[in-house]
Formats: C-alpha cells, sequence, structure tokens
C-alpha cells in the first residue's frame, strides 16, 4: 500500500484507512464496514544495541535484546565498508564515516543529484528484519530544503521460531547546495537546538567534510546516530560533486527507526494453510515495505510546511498499532499478499422518503404547530378570571360614573 497522510490525520487512523479501505480488499462487500482483529501482545524485545553497517562492531550498547544496523543507500554510489571508522559521541551518540565511490552514471547527471535511502535492519536469533525508507527520487541539485514528501514504511517479519518482528521507519530527506547553506537549511526543519544537526555542522566545519579526496569520484557520508528507548534516530549526509572544481552539495536524510519483537501467536487455519512452506521475510529487493504512508505538507499563500515532530514520532505509534493486530494481519511475501482477519459491521439501508412525501410531511408539522399556538394563545384569554372586589371602598375606586350630576374623578384629572 501507498497512502497519503494529511497534515491532521493521526498516523493510526491513516494506517486504519489504509487497512480498512474497500478498495483494497478484494471482493469486499460495500455494505460492510470492515475493521481488522486487534489484540494484546507479549513482548519479547524492544531494545536494540547498534552496530556498524556491515555487523561487525557493537557502536552503541542499548542493553539490547537483538541488534540494529542502519545502511545508508545510493545506486550510484558504493559504499566502502573497509574503509570506514567511527567516532564516539556522548549520551549514546555515535558518528560513523563511510567513504564511498561514486559510478560514470552518477557523474553524468551534473544537473540533478540522488537522494539517500536508509535500510534499517533488526537481527534476532539468527534471523532478520529489513525495510527501506522508500524510494530514490532524483532531485534538483539546486534546490534547497525537503526535496520530496516525508514518508513511514513499516514492514512486519514472522520468524521461524513465531515470533513476530515489526519495523517502521520515517525519513525526512532534504539538501544544501554548498556547506554554508547547511546549518540554516537543517535548523530551519528540525530547529536549532537538534543535537544531530549540531553534531553534523561540526561535521561541515571541520575537516572531515571540508575537504574532500582528489578523485572527484569519492565522496564521503558521515552518520550522526543515537539510540533511543524506541529503537535508532539517525541524519546521515552525503558529500557528493560532480568535478573536482565543484562546490559539493549535501544530500541528507533524517531518520527515526523503530522496532517490536512479539511472542508467538496463533495463526487463523484459513491464513495458516495458505502460508505452508512460504517465506514470510522480505527478501532484499525494493519490495521490502508492505505499508509506505507519505505526508502532505499544509500550504498557505507564500509557503508550504510540514508537522515534523510528529513525523519522526509516528515512527512508533505506527509500529505499535501493526504489532497490535497481531497475527490477523500477515504478510506472504514469496506470493506478494497480505492475509488481513477483519471485524465486520452489516450496514442495513433504511427506508428512504420519497423527496416530495417528505416535504409534504413537513408542511403538515408546520401547520399543525401553528394551529396549535393560535388555539393555546385563544384559550388562554379566554381562561383569565376577571378581579373580585374585596370592599365598598375597592368598588369606588374605578366607577365609571360617581354620584348623579358629578364628574369621574378619573376624568377630572
Amino acid at each position: 500500500w501507498n497512502f497519503p497522510v494529511t497534515y491532521d490525520t493521526d498516523v493510526k487512523e491513516a494506517l486504519k484507512m489504509v487497512i480498512n479501505s474497500t478498495m483494497a480488499i478484494p471482493r469486499a462487500i460495500p455494505t460492510k464496514r470492515y475493521r481488522p482483529r486487534v489484540s494484546s501482545y507479549e513482548l519479547v524485545c524492544d531494545r536494540f544495541d547498534f552496530y556498524t553497517p556491515n555487523r561487525k562492531i557493537l557502536v552503541l550498547s542499548n542493553d539490547g535484546c537483538a541488534s540494529i544496523t542502519l545502511l545508508p543507500l545510493d545506486i550510484d554510489v558504493t559504499s566502502d565498508l573497509s574503509r570506514m571508522y567511527t567516532v564516539p559521541r556522548s549520551n549514546g551518540r555515535v558518528k560513523v564515516v563511510i567513504p564511498a565511490l561514486a559510478s560514470q552514471f552518477h557523474k553524468n547527471k551534473p544537473e540533478a543529484v540522488q537522494e539517500l535511502l536508509i535500510a534499517p535492519r533488526v537481527y534476532h536469533d539468527g534471523e532478520e528484519c529489513l525495510t527501506l525508507n522508500s524510494e530514490i527520487t532524483i532531485a534538483d541539485a539546486d534546490r534547497a530544503r525537503i526535496t520530496s514528501s516525508p514518508t513511514i514504511v513499516l514492514t512486519k517479519c514472522q520468524l521461524q521460531s513465531g515470533k513476530s518482528i515489526t519495523l517502521s521507519s520515517s525519513s525526512i530527506k532534504f539538501l544544501s547546495p554548498n556547506n554554508e547553506m547547511f546549518h540554516s537549511i537543517a535548523s530551519s526543519i528540525f530547529g536549532t537546538q537538534n543535537e544531530l544537526v549540531l553534531a553534523m555542522q561540526d561535521s561541515v566545519n571541520n575537516s572531515t567534510l571540508a575537504t574532500l579526496p582528489a578523485n572527484d569520484y569519492e565522496e564521503v557520508m558521515v552518520m550522526e546516530v543515537k539510540v533511543t528507548s524506541d529503537g535508532v534516530v539517525a541524519l546521515v549526509c552525503q558529500w557528493t560533486r560532480q568535478s573536482i572544481a565543484e562546490v559539493p552539495h549535501i544530500v541528507c536524510i533524517y531518520s527515526t527507526s523503530s522496532a517490536l519483537i512479539t511472542r508467538p501467536q496463533p495463526i487463523d487455519p484459513k491464513i495458516a494453510q495458505r502460508l505452508v512452506n512460504k517465506g514470510l521475510n522480505p527478501p532484499w529487493t525494493n519490495l521490502t515495505a508492505a505499508i509506505i504512508l507519505s505526508y502532505l505538507p499544509q500550504a498557505s499563500k507564500d509557503r508550504i510546511s510540514f508537522d515534523i515532530p510528529k513525523i519522526l514520532d509516528d515512527s512508533v505509534t505506527a509500529t505499535r498499532y501493526i504489532a497490535s493486530i497481531g497475527n490477523n494481519f500477515v504478510v506472504d511475501w514469496e506470493g506478494s499478499m497480505v492475509y488481513i482477519f477483519f471485524n465486520t459491521v452489516e450496514i442495513v439501508k433504511g427506508y428512504e422518503i420519497p423527496l416530495g412525501l417528505f416535504i409534504f410531511i413537513v408542511g403538515v408539522m408546520v401547520v399543525c404547530c401553528v394551529y396549535l399556538t393560535l388555539e393555546f394563545e385563544g384559550q388562554r384569554r379566554l381562561v383569565i378570571p376577571a378581579s373580585q372586589p374585596q370592599s365598598s371602598e375597592d368598588v369606588s375606586m374605578y366607577p365609571s360614573q360617581t354620584a348623579a350630576g358629578s364628574q369621574d374623578p378619573l376624568t377630572a384629572l
């Protein structure tokens, strides 16, 4: 699925709309409303140690029960992991520097630049689950700020042990035409106090990225990574150029990756019989995202904007919701199918009143109301009693005529 998410839409509600859409459900009955079955899940692991992309070096320990890696990807650039090195930071952070080599095709497009991808991988009990950050887009090399709509991708893997891994990744891609503009562009998107942006700014200023190799095919990727209680947050930037004389431009991706590993849950027999000898883990192909959500901006007269903090937090919310569906949501990667167990509600159509009859009924009701109101007012006037005199003194206060030959005192006044 690929589904747009408006500025104010909650990601959980967006996922419900994706999964419940009768347009995606084969042979859906229009008169029924579909709701995926949700259930409580028993957690196996939600803390991950961070390893280098080749998974050879433990970089950040997080008291993890599983491991996670982030592999930056550019189709026309090959990472040289043998020359990779790390720089420890404080507060559970690390800097990873990866030299890379561009292809000739990459050099033949001086006016364009390819966006970066990140492939998060989770390893547990000798098995793995991975997803991509959506597709690579060709961007204008002179365009600053966000280059394409932010996305969140979700993948669910069923391990041989019966455990499930739910993995999601939010990503925001942006571009700086030169080193001098990096700080203003990045801080305008993520704020002036974002620690990963500030750390990347150091790499822009110091020799790590200020001086690139003499070979114009050589490029550099820098990852600023932080482990959290929910997963991994990373800012990855690649310095690329078309020639030695050209000022390098900076292509970046800011990503939050979240994962949950849950205990085995029973699979409905109707689903299980379709999954015999099927691979339930995504292969290393472009087909590694079961659901892709693309965020739409809020547009005003002179600018467009995204709710960046919300987008970055949505990966955690999305992971928990897909995990709550449990084995009522199973991905068959070999068959390119998703099996979902729904609860359904039948919508019973009521009796349809013809428009003419409806107008007639309303008119009769209005006439009746007016008639009853007038009748009530008339009866009310008739029922009001006259005042009874209490004494002779009272009678003399309201005479129409006084004693013979004298005037009415009120008339005289």
